[in-house]
Formats: structure tokens, sequence, C-alpha cells
């Protein structure tokens, strides 16, 4: 299956929506894609405010739960001088941009919903790089180029509908987060991409979209690690059983066990390596 980077620009897509009429179901849209690729990073790039509102928080719970890694910064506000108007800009194109050219060798194919004709340079970077570009947003919004230049695959949301659709609120959908009938129960097998590498251990995607902890701990390995995220590669899989199924949070958390000698063997390989290389 081809690998393939979701990344969206979360204050155009706010937008897109507007235009729509209608609400994405988060978790529809990481169906969708993970049905048609191995996804191997989802990103989602939004301003923050402080303090959050229950609604963006009810929300980014929502994108967590789905396997979703947001990228944020606070939402800036600059006072004209001259006129005393007061500019809000929250902007992250150029951390999306920066994600998405440094993990650019983990991927086939970069899923980018935005409509903004500022990501052409990336497109044409990633293009000549011989990766392969789907733009998800809608005609009438977007710029012009985006439909019209040659080698993009442009899906136009407005026919998606069916696709993406939510009946609820995202509100609603934030308080019935933690309602889940699909959760594994321990000793469960199943097969997970790296979403992201802390110190402590590897957040995976999963099949349940819940958060999913290999720690450090479980991994198999007797090489004692100093950098986790030296031997750990974003195209990596893991199989893995199910340790530890937590409930008690907004977010329920399911920790994991390494079931795979091959890999326990592999990361032991990679812990001796990236030792000798700090030597």
């Amino acid at each position: 299956m081809q690998k393939a980077a979701l990344f969206i620009d979360g204050a155009n897509l706010y937008y897109t929506q507007r235009q729509l009429g209608w609400l994405i179901d988060f978790s529809r849209l990481m169906d969708f894609f993970m049905s048609r690729h191995d996804v191997v990073v989802a990103r989602y790039y939004v301003p923050s405010q402080d303090p959050p509102s229950e609604d963006q928080v009810a929300f980014s719970r929502v994108l967590m739960t789905h396997g979703f890694d947001i990228v944020s910064k606070p939402v800036k506000k600059i006072v004209n001088r001259d006129t005393g108007d007061v500019v809000i800009k929250g902007n992250l194109d150029i951390e999306l941009a920066v994600d998405a050219m440094l993990t650019e060798q983990y991927y086939d194919r970069i899923i980018l919903f935005s409509g903004d004709s500022d990501f052409l340079p990336l497109i044409r970077a990633l293009q000549k790089k011989g990766k392969k570009v789907s733009v998800y947003s809608t005609r009438g919004i977007s710029a012009h180029e985006l439909y019209t230049a040659p080698g993009i695959d442009f899906q136009d949301l407005s026919y998606l509908e069916s696709e993406f659709v939510q009946s609820e609120s995202i509100a609603d959908i934030g308080q019935k987060a933690h309602v889940f009938s699909s959760l594994p129960a321990p000793g469960d097998r199943f097969s997970g991409s790296v979403l992201s590498v802390k110190p402590y251990g590897v957040f995976l995607v999963n099949p349940y979209h819940v958060k999913c902890l290999l720690p450090l701990s479980f991994l198999g390995v007797a090489e004692r690690i100093f950098d986790l995220s030296a031997i750990i590669r974003i195209d990596d899989r893991f199989d893995v059983t199910v340790f530890a199924v937590d409930t008690s949070h907004d977010v329920p958390q399911i920790t994991v066990k390494l079931a795979d000698r091959d890999m326990s063997a592999e990361l032991e390989k990679r812990a001796k390596a990236a030792q000798l290389y700090a030597q």
C-alpha cells in the first residue's frame, strides 16, 4: 500500500467548512485515507489561543483520539501604531512546509488540505523529488493554480460530503470522545506505524483511533537507549500486543508491548550503532 502523509492547514480548512456549510467528521476522514494508504504522518496545524475555549479543547481531543499530531503556536496580536487597529496572526504555513520537506523520505504521496497558493513552491519541490500530490479543498475559495496546474490531484470537498460529513457538532463529539465500542482487550495483537517519538516511548497509529503508547521498556531491547529518536524511523512498523487499556481519561490510551522479536533485534542493533557513533 502506498505510504502517505496527511497535512491539514487548520485555519484554511475552517473557512473551507464555512463555505461548504457542513463540518468534517475526522474519524471518517482518517478511516477514508487509512483504507487507501499507509498513513505514516497525520498532522493538523492550528493557531492556539490562551486560554482555549471549551470547543477548542473538545476539538483537540477529537483530533488526538483519531491519530492526529497537533502542531500549534500562539496567536499573535499586532497593534498598528498609527491606527490602533489590532491584527490577529496565526499562520503555520512555514511549519507545515518545513515538516513536509523534513519527512519527505518516508512517504510517496502528500495529502494536503489547503486552498492556499502559498503552498505551490512546496508542491513543486516535492514533485521534483518524485512525490505525488493530492490537494483537498474546494473551488471558489481555493487558489486557481491548485486545480489547474498539471500534476496536482485536486479533490473538491464539495463532492465528498457523503464521505466526510458529520451529523453532530464538534462539541457533542468531544463530549462523547470517551465512548468507544471497539476498544481492544489485553492480549489483542495488531500492527501500527509511527505517529511520534518521545523520550519515554513511541506513539503508534492504530486501528482503534485512540492514544497508543509503546513504552521504551516494552521494546525488548537490553542495550541502554540514550536517544530513542535516534533509533526509531518514521517508516517503521511494529507488531504489538495490547498490555493495558486505560479509559479513565477523556482520550482512552492503550499501552502495548512489541511482539516482533526480529524488530527487537533490529532496534538492539541500531542502539549499539548509535552508541558507537556517539563515542
